[in-house]
């Protein structure tokens, strides 16, 4: 059977993630693989859960999703920039941009997520 999420997305580049703190705006980065069994129960279980979603929507938070099912070089060098080598990794930026990510642990929950994004400024 096919899913069919609400969860609104766009694909992850450097470019858009410093475009969008540059805006003021909170960012969610899931670096995540179709391969990767844990990215897509955290997607299912948590990330799809409607009340992330609704927090999403309400605190304005753009979700980018850097897709390393190919392995390519541009999600490997963004893995990478914080000391990772693998899927899953979860980045909540506020919309302050000189504060560093908060790197959300690698098995989520929805109210982990949602802890998560009240903490946000």
């Amino acid at each position: 059977a096919l899913h069919k999420s609400d969860l609104r997305v766009e694909p992850r580049s450097k470019a858009r993630v410093e475009q969008l703190q540059k805006a003021g705006q909170p960012v969610l980065v899931d670096f995540t693989a179709e391969w990767c069994a844990i990215c897509q129960v955290n997607k299912r279980v948590a990330l799809e859960h409607r009340d992330v979603i609704a927090k999403l929507k309400e605190k304005g938070v753009t979700v980018l999703v850097a897709d390393w099912t190919d392995q390519n070089a541009e999600v490997a060098a963004g893995l990478a920039e914080f000391g990772r080598a693998a899927v899953p990794l979860y980045l909540l930026y506020s919309r302050d941009s000189s504060q560093p990510p908060v790197i959300l642990p690698q098995a989520l929950t929805p109210g982990l997520v949602l802890e998560a994004l009240d903490q946000l400024h």
